[in-house]
């Protein structure tokens, strides 16, 4: 994951949007970003979101495939979720943001 941060940190395309994703989702999850990062290290959590967040842009430009997302998704969860049960729960809405998979509020 370390090399894969370097790719993403590589292009500001990739790691000011992805980094954008990263920070909503943690805002959103507060409390649940404080008990990972207190299992883990503080950042830990904003970090590998943010990385996931990279992930799922690059498979939208063509520069990785789709599966090198899916499976990033999935070994955060599989990260997140022994230090606090339910977790899996801020990748799963990283991916959706990143994909557009959701309903934009534009009451605001």
């Amino acid at each position: 994951m370390t090399s894969f941060g370097r790719v993403v940190d590589r292009d500001p395309l990739v790691k000011l949007p992805a980094a954008a994703l990263a920070e909503r989702v943690a805002r959103e999850f507060a409390a649940m970003v404080a008990e990972l990062d207190a299992g883990m290290y503080r950042g830990a959590t904003v970090y590998h979101l943010r990385l996931l967040a990279g992930a799922w842009i690059m498979a939208r430009e063509g520069a990785v495939p789709r599966a090198t997302a899916e499976v990033f998704e999935e070994a955060l969860a599989w990260r997140f979720e022994p230090v606090r049960r339910g977790s899996r729960a801020l990748a799963e809405r990283v991916t959706a943001l990143a994909n557009g998979d959701f309903e934009r509020d534009t009451a605001h």
